[in-house]
């Protein structure tokens, strides 16, 4: 990102604060990112939790405007078709991967807009890239569509990897079988979010007044 796309991420960060736990799970090199979706501000949280720059998928609608294009492209979007294979997408995904760098995806396609942060079902085949790259998953939860100037925190869990995927064929068996292993891992971690936040919140009140 240039020094203006910075700039409107640190913004972004001011005016939608947030607190991010297990951020000593963040592995060096290539990686996907895995994440709930529930807020176009999400991608925001991204750079500056794990201090580097992100590539992050993007559905192509977002890409029909040229000013949104380029825009969307300079913070390191890819277009991906949500409604059929896209091989360009899974070329280009798959090529950032192989450069060490990080890839960040929402495997549930879209914002969630049903009211409830409940995990949506995982579009066909976003797992491919992570097995294709053979490289680690990050899962993350966020706790809440983001509002101005209210808080919302992020779970970060520990990598792992779909290993005993890698050299299988990508049959229709074989990507619900691993967007299974990937949607249990999050569904846990949405469910100790909320005792992470309670635990976190006790500590703050209990060091504030031990400083009175």
């Amino acid at each position: 990102m240039n020094f203006f796309n910075r700039l409107l991420v640190k913004i972004s960060n001011l005016i939608y604060p947030f607190k991010a736990f297990g951020v000593e799970n963040i592995p060096n090199g290539k990686a996907v990112i895995c994440s709930n979706h529930l807020s176009a501000i999400d991608v925001t949280f991204f750079p500056t939790i794990f201090k580097e720059d992100m590539y992050f998928l993007a559905k192509k609608e977002l890409f029909e405007k040229k000013f949104t294009a380029r825009l969307l492209s300079s913070y390191g979007a890819i277009p991906i078709d949500r409604d059929n294979l896209d091989f360009k997408a899974i070329i280009n995904a798959i090529k950032v991967l192989k450069n060490d760098n990080k890839l960040v995806i929402f495997p549930e396609g879209t914002r969630n807009k049903t009211g409830t942060t409940n995990l949506l079902p995982f579009k066909a085949g976003s797992m491919v890239f992570a097995t294709k790259a053979k490289c680690p998953i990050v899962p993350v939860i966020i706790s809440n569509k983001a509002k101005v100037f209210k808080k919302t925190y992020i779970l970060i869990g520990k990598p792992f990897e779909l290993t005993e995927f890698y050299d299988k064929k990508m049959t229709d068996e074989v990507i619900l079988q691993m967007e299974e292993v990937v949607f249990q891992v999050m569904k846990n971690m949405q469910n100790e979010l909320p005792n992470i936040i309670s635990q976190s919140k006790k500590k703050k009140s209990k060091n504030h007044g031990s400083n009175k």
